[in-house]
């Protein structure tokens, strides 16, 4: 909002002063919801006044037309001109002192022109300019541009006109346009007779604010409603906007309060909204997953026994709850073939319509080692998200995406996903600093007292399951530099205390990190966990880390065998795990004295390690290579100087995508598209998107 009146002042510092000084937050809240012109202030409103009042009043009324009419349509300014029988020459003595220019659109020559002629008028000749323009967009099949017109055309509460922008906002929510929802029913609460009627809309515009990612928006607008007002499903959307607001914001007592807010608001829409309950169940187990043991007000087993109790039924959200409460209550050995059934479903019912399930896509997945589905449902997800305007979705989608491939050991790609998020952030005008994943930091080589202190303040603001992820990625990187003992210890409270599916992927860690530094039946132990999870799930990615970890815990005679069994399961998208069985198996092979065959593996390892931006397994692969009496056979490819974004730009440049079209597909600017592609041919040594295609080609 901000961003907005810097650029419609044009930065102009007088201006800017004036607003700050003349309006309140509250007030220019209201105003950018309107999108009526923006008040600038008396003292340059009568700067452009007095040159105003020298117009003839035909040209003041012609003028005050063009102001009232946004989007500088000439065809509708002449048509609402004619119907108020200004003259069709009106706007010459307006052109002629330069306040506008009136080619291919209208043109004030400063916004801020514009602004001081909308003030200038009378209500009532306001009032008369939007009445005729809302005809002529009501008369062309514009249901938005004559809503807003009808809005500004009356002095009062009309529940006519709110009607009217109501129809108008859900016009705008099919088309995808979430943040004209929003604006439409937040004006339609205003012009709305009844408290009961604003308070609803109030709750719907908050709803739809949020969708589109404008969460402090929606806080704002939740401010407006009276809860007494409401009925119990009402009172209950609200506590929804609440629960998901805090969470998108990182607010931490919304975040640790999430839970039970989105607990209580299943209970209060049960009985006269049972889909929405049940879909609000979900919700709240992605709560309880981001919090873990930090929620307050219920705990996971709560939300356990309530989707077990709204699981009757055949269709996918059934599926979903009989299956995650089976998990949350049950053995994992009866939870799994639910499981199964469950992302089944998923998978052959999550097409490209709509859908709420883009939070929790990933439990059943993640829950049976399947981080291959996790990824396609999440693209998918994201996919539609974006088509019907949920960027609140397409961000977490973004966000958990980086996650799965943090799980797959794929930093760079994790660090492609983050920065998405960042600019997608960004241009929803939330701070970036809260795309930041902790865990990839450890990753990218980020010092670890460093690591040490985001991961504190990521825990003190309430995001237990983020904590937990860091925490295992600075282990990872702990084994990694061969600090088995200081991994190990960490690693201890996240396998002997689990969280659902949160814990899964330490386990093979846990394992390496007690087999090397001594304590073998904390090893044991944990592959015996491991073995049973490989065999219930029928993982092959599963039954790979299991083996590579019964190679660590082998005698001579029979480690090698299962390393290669492992290294044939983990491939594809898990041939990062996959080279860290060639390491092992490396190591093992150079300590048997077969340094050849060492030295192949090793070498494998680190072409992988240093394609997927592993940079503390690769620099250990380098030195195994070296201690076998070699040196490292390859530098990066050109491709791998780019950072995340780079290529990210790169490869749909490379596809044929416009500068325009790249920018829209990554939420950022078409200059800044232009910034990324001249850094590209840079570092490329490249002059061409032919020359750019054929590299990346090869």
């Amino acid at each position: 909002m901000a961003a907005d009146y810097v650029a419609y002042t044009a930065g102009n510092p007088l201006a800017l002063r004036e607003l700050a000084v003349e309006w309140s937050a509250e007030e220019l809240t209201a105003t950018a919801i309107s999108h009526s012109p923006i008040p600038i202030g008396r003292r340059l409103e009568q700067i452009y006044a007095r040159r105003l009042r020298e117009l003839p009043e035909a040209s003041r009324q012609w003028l005050l037309i063009a102001a009232a009419e946004s989007s500088g349509d000439i065809g509708a300014v002449s048509a609402a001109a004619d119907a108020l029988g200004i003259p069709t020459d009106a706007s010459a003595d307006a052109e002629r002192i330069d306040f506008v220019r009136t080619r291919d659109r209208i043109r004030f020559r400063h916004p801020l022109i514009r602004s001081a002629v909308y003030a200038d008028a009378t209500g009532a000749d306001r009032r008369r300019a939007h009445r005729a323009l809302g005809d002529h967009a009501r008369s062309h099949g514009w249901p938005e541009i004559a809503a807003y017109h009808a809005a500004a055309a009356v002095d009062r509460p009309d529940d006519g006109v709110a009607a009217e922008l109501a129809s108008a906002a859900d016009t705008a929510g099919a088309r995808g346009g979430m943040l004209s929802r929003a604006h439409l029913l937040a004006r339609a609460a205003s012009l709305s007779t009844t408290v009961a009627d604003r308070s609803e809309r109030s709750v719907a515009a908050a709803e739809a604010a949020l969708s589109a990612g404008a969460a402090r928006l929606a806080v704002q607008l939740l401010d407006r409603v009276d809860e007494a007002a409401l009925n119990d499903v009402g009172r209950g959307r609200k506590l929804i906007v609440e629960a998901m607001s805090g969470m998108f914001l990182s607010h931490p007592e919304g975040l640790r309060g999430g839970l039970g807010k989105l607990i209580a608001a299943a209970d209060l829409v049960s009985e006269l909204a049972p889909d929405l309950s049940r879909q609000t169940l979900l919700l709240a187990l992605n709560s309880g997953t981001v919090t873990e043991e930090q929620a307050v007000g219920a705990d996971i087993r709560d939300l356990g026994l309530r989707m077990r109790a709204a699981s009757d039924g055949e269709d996918l959200t059934a599926m979903l709850l009989r299956a995650m409460s089976a998990f949350i209550l049950d053995d994992y050995v009866i939870a799994a073939p639910l499981l199964r059934e469950a992302l089944d479903a998923l998978l052959d019912g999550m097409g490209e319509e709509p859908t709420g399930l883009a939070f929790y896509v990933t439990i059943p997945c993640v829950a049976l080692w399947d981080w291959h589905a996790a990824s396609e449902l999440l693209q998918r997800a994201a996919r539609v998200s974006r088509t019907v305007g949920a960027l609140r979705d397409v961000d977490a989608c973004l966000w958990i995406l980086s996650a799965v491939e943090m799980s797959r050991m794929n930093p760079k790609a994790a660090a492609g996903y983050i920065d998405q998020s960042a600019e997608l952030r960004r241009a929803l005008g939330v701070i970036d600093e809260q795309a930041v994943n902790a865990g990839l930091l450890a990753w990218q080589g980020t010092p670890p007292a460093v690591v040490e202190q985001i991961t504190h303040a990521i825990h003190e603001a309430g995001w237990g399951g983020i904590t937990r992820m860091a925490i295992g990625a600075i282990a990872i990187n702990e084994i990694a530099a061969g600090a088995y003992e200081a991994a190990f210890e960490r690693l201890s409270p996240l396998v002997r205390h689990p969280f659902l599916q949160a814990s899964f992927h330490h386990i093979p860690e846990y394992i390496e990190a007690a087999a090397r530094s001594g304590n073998h039946s904390s090893a044991h132990w944990a592959l015996a966990k491991l073995e049973s999870y490989a065999d219930v799930s029928g993982s092959v990615v599963a039954r790979g880390l299991r083996d590579r970890s019964r190679a660590l815990l082998a005698d001579d005679q029979s480690a090698e065998e299962h390393y290669l069994s492992a290294i044939d399961a983990l491939v594809g998208d898990h041939d990062g795990d996959g080279a860290r069985a060639r390491l092992l198996y490396g190591e093992w092979l150079r300590r048997v004295r077969r340094r050849n065959d060492a030295r192949v593996q090793l070498q494998l390892a680190y072409e992988t390690f240093t394609a997927r931006g592993a940079v503390t397994f690769a620099e250990r692969a380098r030195r195994e290579i070296q201690a076998a009496g070699a040196q490292v056979l390859s530098e990066p490819k050109a491709p791998d100087l780019l950072t995340s974004q780079e290529r990210e730009v790169a490869l749909l440049a490379a596809r044929g995508a416009t500068n325009t079209e790249i920018a829209a597909s990554m939420f950022i600017s078409p200059n800044t598209v232009d910034y990324h592609l001249r850094k590209v041919f840079r570092k490329l040594q490249i002059s061409s998107r032919r020359q750019l295609t054929d590299l990346l080609a090869q």
